[in-house]
């Protein structure tokens, strides 16, 4: 299905149930911006009651200020990410067009489920960090050779750096929006471990980044417009959902092929072969299917 008709699909499938679909959007959205309101709110009463100046909410010179914004950022790190993935698997029970989906209530009070959500998201945030830090110091010490005045060689130096930063950052884009698919993958992947899960994320959008990313250009800025949002949110939802549960049933279909013509029963390692490589046994089954 091209992005085209999955963005024409997802408005149909849309259509009708738009407030349910954005209520279920909004919660974890809700969540995030309830705890960033109620921090600003204690550095409002701080600053109000205190001796604290305001430039000290921004230094953490300030041991109190610390200690309730490391309060809050432990409380969105247990809460958020179990939201989001229970959006997921409403999301792609939708996509699926499945009319028992599990109720939110459920899913948060199993301690399975809160414990896989939290630890991919710890996962991916490490791996996120691993990949920019390496670009962020390059682009710094490149900049920081130009600002300090540098002869040819140094320059050129300085050149290879910031491009080597750049690189890094490009590639913690990508990886940014491969981490995109984790939530669903949760729920349709049970059977593998939360850590398992955010590496198999990695190959499974190793050539489907465009998805999010088309998804991204097309309808960011009407959501940034704010009274265009709750029309776009529900359909950007859906449009991401119905392209995953689309790749995997991809995926499922050309994996029972390789099983067929492995000539060896089940094909152990076809999950494990890159998107193009899958479609390239495809064709070759398709070929012999037709001699």
């Amino acid at each position: 299905m091209k992005k085209r008709e999955l963005l024409s699909y997802s408005r149909r499938l849309v259509k009708g149930r738009r407030s349910e679909l954005l209520l279920i959007c909004m919660i974890p959205v809700g969540t995030e911006l309830f705890f960033r309101t109620a921090e600003a709110a204690l550095y409002c009463l701080m600053l109000y009651f205190g001796n604290i100046k305001p430039i000290n909410l921004f230094t953490g010179e300030n041991a109190e200020q610390a200690v309730i914004s490391g309060i809050f950022a432990v409380l969105r790190f247990l809460v958020i990410p179990p939201l989001w993935c229970g959006l997921a698997a409403r999301l792609m029970m939708f996509a699926e067009g499945k009319n028992e989906s599990p109720a939110f209530s459920d899913m948060l009070l199993s301690g399975k489920f809160i414990g896989r959500a939290v630890t991919a998201a710890l996962f991916g945030r490490l791996i996120s960090a691993a990949v920019l830090l390496p670009g962020v110091l390059s682009a710094a010490c490149g900049i920081g050779m130009l600002s300090d005045g540098a002869d040819s060689g140094e320059l050129i130096a300085a050149t290879n750096l910031i491009a080597v930063g750049i690189g890094f950052v490009i590639l913690w884009g990508a990886v940014r929006l491969s981490l995109t698919a984790v939530p669903f993958l949760l729920w349709e992947r049970r059977d593998l471990s939360a850590v398992r899960t955010v590496i198999y994320a990695l190959r499974f959008m190793r050539e489907r980044r465009g998805l999010p990313l088309t998804l991204i250009f097309i309808y960011l800025p009407p959501v940034l417009t704010i009274a265009a949002a709750p029309y776009f949110i529900p359909e950007w939802a859906a449009a991401y959902a119905v392209g995953v549960s689309i790749f995997l049933k991809e995926d499922e279909t050309v994996n029972e092929r390789a099983c067929v013509h492995s000539g060896n029963g089940y094909a152990e390692s076809a999950e494990k072969l890159s998107p193009r490589k899958l479609r390239r046994l495809r064709r070759i089954a398709e070929k012999a299917q037709k001699r």
